[in-house]
């Protein structure tokens, strides 16, 4: 009876994407051409408008959510990286072991960069006036997920990779909040990640043999007719190709919505839950008309790809809200209130990256 009080009390709350090709296709081309005037300076200004567009255009329950970061942030961050890689750049030209030394440090500094990124993002986010929030004491997970795990890929062949995944999906989740409510990694298991992987490895080896098949194949075919077999060389030389095909359209995009739903399946908020319905092949095929359209379009339809994602990743996403979501918010304004100083200390430039 109870099971039964819970569940209608629950309110599913579809994300939704408002935006559309034609107007994202004119910030786009504006910051283009602004980019490309200005020798990149711009691209600063052209990042936040993009993101500004994107976050009001995505929806939850009626209301968008907005992003704050100013633009001037965001250019020191990038004339920081640029200024370092050309020392980089010259170093290595000139000293190539204090260039490699340099890179070392670089590599040691990448878990610092990640949770610097995120907590830039996550404070220069919001709700319906509640601002996201990252936690800064995150390094030591940090360091595991993102500086130890990834060194031990070679090693083993590639086969940590979905644990990489798992460790990578609880940090983002586990280490963020809304106002002081953190999210929660619930009931995800790593045998998840390992199933999607193994799945995808198991896709990638049947086209690869059925490839070898069409390929003995055609040799055989030129053997019976007598005829020159180069034409089955010819088509084994194409394996590389397709491979990096196979893994760029349809491997990697399969394995991170696999990975995606799992993973947003078992966040919650509180109360609140999610619930992600992505199906694989539907994105692969958006993935690969996607591709097709923006290379015969000599890229100008990317903005049209890029809304046609966004819309489809917004429309297979639902917040799952217990019927006191009015008085979630309520609380969450209070408390931002209570500790708007904290929330204010924001790192003053977007040092994660561009």
């Amino acid at each position: 009876m109870s099971d039964q009080l819970e569940i209608s009390s629950t309110q599913k709350l579809p994300f939704q994407f408002t935006g559309n090709g034609f107007e994202y296709f004119r910030i786009w081309i504006v910051n283009v051409l602004l980019t490309i005037i200005t020798l990149g300076i711009y691209s600063a200004w052209a990042k936040v408008r993009t993101k500004r567009y994107f976050y009001r255009n995505t929806k939850v329950d009626g209301s968008p959510f907005e992003y704050h970061a100013k633009p001037i942030q965001i250019l020191k961050g990038r004339l920081l990286i640029f200024g370092g890689y050309v020392i980089f750049a010259m170093t290595t030209q000139f000293q190539p072991v204090i260039g490699l030394i340099i890179a070392i440090i670089i590599g040691l500094a990448t878990p610092w960069l990640v949770v610097r990124s995120h907590v830039f993002t996550a404070r220069n986010s919001s709700w319906r006036n509640i601002r996201f929030d990252f936690n800064e004491r995150s390094l030591k997970d940090a360091i595991s997920t993102f500086l130890i795990i990834p060194i031990l890929i070679p090693f083993t062949l590639g086969i940590i990779i979905p644990y990489l995944s798992y460790r990578g999906w609880r940090f983002s989740v586990t280490n963020s909040r809304v106002g002081r409510q953190s999210f929660s990694f619930q009931s995800v298991r790593v045998g998840a990640y390992y199933r999607a992987f193994f799945a995808m490895v198991f896709l990638l080896v049947v086209v690869v043999l059925a490839f070898f098949g069409l390929i003995a194949g055609s040799n055989l075919v030129f053997r019976v007719q007598d005829l020159d077999p180069r034409g089955g060389t010819s088509l084994f030389s194409l394996v590389p190709l397709l491979l990096i095909f196979f893994l760029y359209l349809i491997a990697v995009p399969g394995y991170r919505v696999m990975t995606r739903n799992i993973s947003l399946n078992g966040t919650a908020l509180g109360d609140h839950t999610f619930e992600s319905t992505l199906k694989v092949w539907s994105v692969i095929w958006i993935y690969i008309s996607n591709a097709v359209a923006i290379v015969f379009s000599i890229g100008l339809l990317t903005p049209w790809a890029r809304v046609r994602v966004s819309r489809y990743l917004a429309n297979h996403l639902v917040l799952n809200a217990a019927d006191d979501l009015e008085s979630f918010v309520q609380a969450e304004k209070r408390k931002a209130s209570a500790f708007g100083e904290e929330a204010t200390d924001f790192m003053d430039i977007d040092v994660g990256g561009i």
